[in-house]
């Protein structure tokens, strides 16, 4: 059964239960795209200064900052998504 489409037979709980799963598996995956931005925003920092550089966009830096921003704004349209749970 699809979860997103409405089934005229399910009890208010049931939906309830449901938007619920839908919800934690929503949150879940905003986390990992999250998770993932920072650890992104880690690498982009610490590894120039591992390799003792100063200029952290330098050698591909600003890819990872980018790309750690995409990951934080995919993890934010996912948040939106939410369905009410009442």
């Amino acid at each position: 059964m699809d979860e997103g489409i409405a089934q005229p037979g399910l009890s208010a709980s049931e939906r309830k239960h449901r938007a619920k799963r839908f919800n934690e598996g929503l949150k879940l995956t905003a986390t990992l795209f999250n998770s993932s931005a920072i650890a992104t925003i880690g690498i982009a920092v610490i590894n120039p200064l591992a390799q003792r550089h100063l200029d952290l966009l330098a050698d591909g830096g600003w890819t990872l900052l980018i790309a750690a921003i995409v990951l934080h704004l995919i993890g934010q349209i996912m948040i939106r998504f939410l369905r009410p749970e009442d």
